[in-house]
């Protein structure tokens, strides 16, 4: 898939750093050949490939090696571009979750505001403030940027669309040397920053929070393995939920549910990653051994917690829950029980299980205990 020019070039920018190696994502640089690169991408911690060279002989690097945790909640493929003398010159990450053209401006927006959200976390407010791009301006196999970030001299961050054609659209970033300005806008910055802010970040939570109702409510009547695909369509859909019901059903490994506990680690860790709090606890009984054990740094475990607030807060009855945990145990925030009441109770009055078996345990705040929002 090959850019489409988005915005003009500054060749002063180019030449200024295009004699150095310039850091592009972990340990990653400009220049490295395509042996060095390899070697790079099996030694980044944040990244994880095939078990096997094999593979790699077969198709190349590109959409071998993937993020191990989300960004924004979503994962991505990394995929390379190379100069005329096959020495790096970009990374781009493509997201794994596509979509139809029937949902560019509804599921596509909030998958974008995901990612949007996610790199704003770890790397601070982009340099602009970009209109969306319509559908009909972004041709098949082409990418257009949006965002721009500034990260460090030599390597700045673009994020935007990518149209695969046949296969859908999806979210993308790149790191890369300075190879442009990002797009301006002629609306007013007010407007453009309501126009970004009325976008839902969690629009496929809503349609998640249906399986998972469907899920908890064929569990109860013992149909397992109707449970296990509901599950796994909340799943599809991003919700951290949804893989802490496929781990607890893989460990569980009865009626029909065979038990396999290679799958059930494998979710408990993606639940963990994706923000669900009693699947991090299983990794450390406090926040920081959980953050630890998981390999989260300082802006990522803040990403964590902040995207988990803002789950929350748009309404969301298992994210709620979710956040009525972590105030109970203190797990990423001060522990507050009057708080973690009000956010279970919030999830309880939309008819989520989980959460009103937790109020009726739920023990009375100590007298005096300050209330936090």
């Amino acid at each position: 898939m090959k850019p489409i020019a988005y915005y003009s070039y500054a060749t002063a920018l180019c030449t200024a750093f295009c004699c150095h190696a310039s850091p592009l994502y972990g340990p990653l640089e400009t220049g490295m050949q395509e042996s060095q690169l390899l070697s790079s991408l099996k030694s980044c911690k944040s990244l994880e490939g095939p078990g096997t060279d094999a593979y790699l002989s077969r198709t190349g690097l590109n959409g071998a090696f993937k993020t191990k945790k989300p960004i924004g909640g979503l994962y991505f493929s990394l995929h390379f571009d190379y100069d005329k003398e096959g020495a790096l010159r970009s990374v781009s990450f493509y997201s794994n979750s596509k979509v139809s053209k029937d949902e560019y401006d509804t599921r596509l927006k909030s998958l974008y505001k995901r990612m949007l959200n996610g790199l704003t976390g770890l790397y601070g407010p982009p340099m602009n403030m970009p209109d969306w791009i319509e559908k009909d301006s972004l041709p098949a196999d082409r990418v257009m940027y949006m965002h721009m970030w500034r990260i460090q001299p030599g390597c700045f961050l673009m994020s935007g669309l990518a149209n695969a054609g046949a296969s859908g659209y999806m979210p993308i970033f790149r790191f890369s040397p300075p190879s442009g300005m990002p797009p301006k806008s002629k609306k007013d910055r007010d407007k453009l920053k309501s126009e970004w802010a009325a976008i839902p970040e969690f629009y496929e939570f809503a349609k998640a929070e249906r399986f998972l109702s469907n899920a908890v409510f064929a569990m109860s009547h013992k149909k397992h393995p109707e449970a296990l695909q509901h599950f796994q369509k909340a799943a599809d859909l991003g919700s951290p939920n949804g893989y802490w019901g496929l781990a607890h059903l893989y460990r569980l490994g009865t009626d029909g549910v065979e038990k396999n506990t290679q799958l059930a680690e494998e979710y408990t860790r993606k639940a963990a990653l994706a923000g669900f709090a009693r699947a991090a606890m299983k990794y450390g009984n406090t926040w920081e051994k959980a953050c630890k054990a998981l390999d989260f740094n300082e802006a990522e475990a803040t990403e964590w917690i902040n995207r988990n607030k803002r789950a929350a807060r748009a309404g969301y009855a298992s994210e709620q829950y979710n956040m009525g945990i972590m105030y109970q145990h203190g797990f990423g925030v001060e522990r507050n029980l009057d708080t973690a009441r009000e956010w279970l109770q919030k999830a309880a009055d939309q008819g989520h299980v989980q959460a009103q078996a937790a109020l009726k345990k739920l023990p009375e705040a100590p007298a005096g205990e300050p209330l936090l929002i």
